[in-house]
């Protein structure tokens, strides 16, 4: 992708997510979660949402709104991953209808982690106090 492209691409992403209000889902949450571990989806973002690319408590800016969730699966055309730093496959909708999509949407809308604080971790805790005192 030419860097025209890629500028074009990620101004045209960033009106849409400037530009619509978070919504909603109106997917099915039950049924996005039988997709979610049906396309292999934890396999980058964890059982849970936490993973190598974190999607749990809406982290992620592709979560603002189905529009932009499926527009994120859509808009790369051919490309497989469009960028150098992605590595998110290409869903085409002959591969995942809007219907998945948009399941998969509203489970992954579920999705919360709860990490515990450090203070509740003690070898964590541990490692800090001794990096303090040297």
């Amino acid at each position: 992708m030419t860097m025209k492209k890629t500028t074009l691409f990620t101004a045209v992403i960033a009106l849409v997510v400037t530009s619509v209000a978070i919504a909603q889902a109106t997917g099915d949450a039950e049924r996005g979660k039988q997709a979610y571990y049906d396309y292999a989806c934890y396999g980058c973002h964890g059982y849970g949402g936490i993973g190598r690319h974190d999607i749990a408590n809406q982290s992620s800016g592709v979560m603002v709104n189905e529009q932009v969730f499926l527009l994120y699966l859509r808009a790369r055309g051919d490309q497989n991953p469009a960028f150098s730093t992605q590595t998110m496959p290409h869903y085409p909708a002959s591969s995942l209808s809007d219907k998945d999509a948009l399941d998969i949407y509203a489970y992954i809308m579920t999705l919360v982690d709860y990490p515990p604080q450090v203070e509740d971790i003690p070898a964590l805790q541990g490692i800090l106090d001794d990096a303090k005192s040297e």
